[in-house]
């Protein structure tokens, strides 16, 4: 059975991202190929995450509506979240950046033009300026569903980006889907839109001890690999928000040696998105790109 490719090992340092108040910046990054294939694997099937709450009784649609003639989610704050099928052609051959689309919370956080611009389609630019990663560019913010797709397309897709702040409502197929996907090699970056209502963190340890029952998350420490890909941090500064004493460091689930799960409870997504970042400003923006291309990279290289 054929296995997400992991690809090339290269590694490349950069220099710091200077973000203007309209998000313009300067190109800095040294350029190098990071190529990443993608194979596809064989179906597996799933454990329920039991959520209290509105979210685990509101349907999907009746507070995102879907247009199933384009197929496409019409985001709150007017903008189209668009669903993306890789071409053969891109497969393996250029990165998307692609969210998770899942039941029971509101996976679409961020992902339109709410607050200054869409976060995934910044984050996108982003990395295409200042990294050799080849990136495949969208107009708007692309996913994969958990629910509907099956495991092959989600194996074109090395890394998956899963943020919220409810909570999820997996189902057993859908727990064994995403095993499967982490066992072949695919990455998860999960992150925690808002560490103060303490809703989606809970969920998570509860959708992975149903994933992994022999597993925990693991703290990171900021030796690790992850935090020096690209930019070497040292210290913890976090996304748009740094809440201590939970919120200030990232967990991980670990197989073997590399990091299959990588969650983020300070929100890098809603630093990207343009929101204002506290406590540390527009250093703490920018360490929160910095620190999302450090992951991509770890999460092609690994």
């Amino acid at each position: 059975m054929e296995t997400i490719n992991k690809g090339n090992r290269a590694r490349i340092k950069g220099k710091p991202i200077h973000l203007r108040e309209q998000g313009a910046v300067n190109p800095y990054w040294s350029r190098r190929a990071f190529l990443k294939g993608a194979a596809g694997i064989a179906a597996s099937a799933l454990a329920v995450d039991q959520l209290a709450g509105w979210c685990q009784a509101v349907p999907f649609r009746e507070y995102i509506p879907y247009d199933a003639s384009r197929d496409a989610h019409y985001g709150h704050h007017f903008g189209w979240i668009e669903h993306h099928h890789p071409s053969p052609e891109s497969v393996g051959e250029k990165f998307v950046f692609v969210r998770l689309k899942y039941p029971g919370g509101d996976w679409f956080t961020n992902a339109v033009n709410y607050y200054r611009w869409p976060a995934d389609t910044k984050f996108t630019e982003m990395l295409a300026r200042y990294t050799s990663v080849d990136v495949e560019h969208h107009e708007n913010p692309q996913y994969v569903s958990i629910e509907e797709d099956d495991i092959d397309h989600l194996c074109s897709y090395p890394f998956i980006f899963m943020t919220g702040h409810l909570g999820v409502r997996f189902s057993d197929e859908d727990i064994l889907k995403l095993r499967e996907y982490l066992e072949r090699g695919g990455f998860l970056h999960v992150e925690d839109c808002d560490i103060r209502i303490d809703r989606m963190r809970p969920a998570v340890y509860r959708l992975m001890q149903r994933i992994f029952p022999d597993k925990k998350f693991e703290r990171l420490d900021m030796s690790h690999p992850i935090y020096h890909t690209i930019y070497d941090h040292d210290e913890y500064l976090g996304g748009d928000k740094l809440v201590t004493p939970n919120g200030d460091f990232d967990e991980a689930i670990m197989i073997d040696d590399r990091i299959a799960v990588y969650f983020c409870p300070s929100d890098l997504n809603c630093a990207w998105e343009g929101r204002v970042c506290e406590p540390g400003g527009e250093e703490q923006r920018r360490w929160a790109f910095e620190q999302g291309m450090n992951v991509v990279t770890y999460a092609l290289t690994r």
